[in-house]
């Protein structure tokens, strides 16, 4: 009877497969996982994978648009939900779906159309048909200004506040902030959902504006089509009053002996794409919810720990860590020590006056410029010509010939990288750092320590983080170009020249 029930069981799951073949599953970013009833408790079935944008289309054929599947309601906007307006009944919901889906599958059966499945066990799957490659949607500064010049440039379209009071939207100009920060991921009593929020305004001016923008999923959260979305090179600066520069001090603590920092917040407005980059929360100086001690509003989090804490993407020292991520920085910083910062570290970013002085040299400083330290301050300590082009490294001299390491080839390119980048210019910007990727915990000089003075061959089994000579060679070269994606050379025999079998031992 068991043997009997499973071969049942498994002839329902694979219903529809052709003998010896699974249905291949496909990706699509129009996928609309329908897992309502999951409100009433445990689902009976698996949920249905929907694909928006293939019934959408199905149904401009007909003639027949958003209206077919969602209610109008009194203001005018459609309900995000199939059919009816609220969850509470939990046999209407799940009848709103049997009753419709299944009636529209067999009208086109019987019109001889494509349709889609009429049995329950084509739509609840187990292995579904679609997985979802969809991804979200960002409104940058470019996008705002090309909306902005379309709509010229009128606020009020799209920003509001609500009122407790006349429990009515206003506009208050001046006052705009993203929709994120009122529109949170899910529904709040009479507050939309950030989804609701964003479909109703964006797709609904589309829908009403003909060649507006897309109307689609696919069209916004498609990873491709965003590729193709134009991106102005210089889109218009979102004014909120903010300064152009400011000394960054803790709050209005002028006792302070920490000195200021120097931030010019038009730099960091061209480098990120919204201003939730670092007003995470509400469009306000950082200050006024991390405290000095920490309060309600910042759930505890400092003022210093806001700026400094090393896993924060809004912190300042949190993205700065996210860019040694890339391609031309991960050689070397892939490859240190993570979190532990240079002796001077401190001293480029706190590099304006104490707060106590503030006030008096106001209007004195207006950007980044007047704070670079002076070329007496940053000259090498050794000229270019004690650079070696070439170092030999024979290590592996008894198998392979001694490596030609290309020392001053790497020097400049690392040099060139850094040149091309305005934060890697600022924290960086001659060879002393330079050196520290790769003569890490050394002091800097025309003849830094070799390797060998601090990796034993093999390795020291009384410290066994610290890699033996070999390994250290190996992790450092390797690392570096796994880093930047270096494909060439590659293997042994790309850096080391095999030594004729005679020659080898001896």
């Amino acid at each position: 009877m068991v043997a009997a029930a499973l071969v049942v069981l498994l002839g329902f799951a694979f219903w529809g497969c052709a003998e010896g073949e699974f249905p291949e599953q496909t990706s699509r970013a129009d996928i609309i996982v329908i897992d309502s009833m999951s409100a009433f408790g445990s689902l009976d079935r698996p949920p249905v994978v929907f694909p928006h944008d293939q019934h959408t289309e199905a149904l401009a054929e007909l003639g027949e648009d958003c209206e077919t599947c969602h209610i109008t309601m009194e203001n005018g906007r459609l309900a995000s939900r199939f059919m009816r307006l609220d969850d509470e009944d939990k046999d209407l919901v799940m009848e709103t779906y049997h009753t419709n889906c299944v009636a529209c599958h067999q009208t086109a059966v019987e019109e001889g159309r494509d349709s889609g499945p009429t049995i329950c066990g084509d739509c609840h799957r187990v292995e579904p048909l679609s997985v979802s490659s969809r991804v979200p949607m960002g409104f940058d500064r470019s996008l705002h200004d090309r909306h902005g010049e379309r709509l010229g440039y009128e606020c009020d379209l799209c920003h509001h506040e609500y009122d407790e009071e006349t429990e009515e939207l206003y506009y208050a100009e001046g006052e705009e902030t993203t929709c994120r920060y009122c529109h949170l991921p899910e529904r709040q009593d009479d507050s939309p959902s950030l989804s609701e929020a964003a479909h109703w305004a964006c797709v609904g001016c589309h829908l009403a504006t003909p060649d507006a923008g897309p109307t689609e999923c696919a069209g916004c959260h498609d990873a491709e089509r965003q590729q193709q979305i134009k991106v102005l090179d210089n889109p218009k600066r979102l004014e909120r009053d903010q300064p152009d520069f400011v000394l960054l001090r803790a709050g209005n603590l002028d006792s302070s002996t920490v000195s200021t920092v120097p931030f010019s917040h038009v730099a960091h407005e061209d480098f990120n794409k919204t201003c939730r980059s670092c007003h995470h929360e509400s469009m306000t100086p950082c200050s006024e919810c991390h405290t000095l001690g920490g309060s309600e509003e910042s759930r505890g989090i400092t003022l210093q720990q806001a700026m400094h804490d090393p896993g924060s993407e809004h912190s300042c020292i949190g993205c700065h860590n996210k860019q040694k991520d890339e391609i031309a920085c991960a050689g070397c910083h892939s490859l240190m020590e993570q979190g532990r910062l240079s002796e001077h570290a401190c001293n480029i970013c706190h590099a304006g006056p104490t707060p106590d002085l503030v006030e008096s040299v106001e209007g004195r400083y207006t950007s980044l410029s007047q704070f670079k330290p002076s070329e007496r301050e940053v000259r090498l300590s050794f000229t270019s010509g004690d650079i070696p082009d070439t170092v030999t490294v024979g290590i592996l001299s008894e198998e392979y010939e001694p490596v030609e390491f290309p020392h001053g080839q790497i020097v400049n390119k690392l040099m060139e990288h850094i040149s091309e980048s305005k934060i890697a210019t600022h924290f960086h910007g001659h060879e002393d750092i330079v050196c520290q990727g790769c003569h890490h915990h050394s002091p800097v000089g025309t003849k830094p320590p070799r390797c060998e003075n601090c990796h034993d061959e093999p390795f020291n089994e009384s410290d066994l983080f610290k890699p033996g000579l070999y390994g250290a060679y190996h992790r450092q070269c390797l690392g570096c170009h796994q880093s930047m994606q270096i494909e060439e050379p590659a293997g042994c025999e790309g850096c080391h020249e095999k030594k004729p079998v005679q020659d080898a031992g001896r």
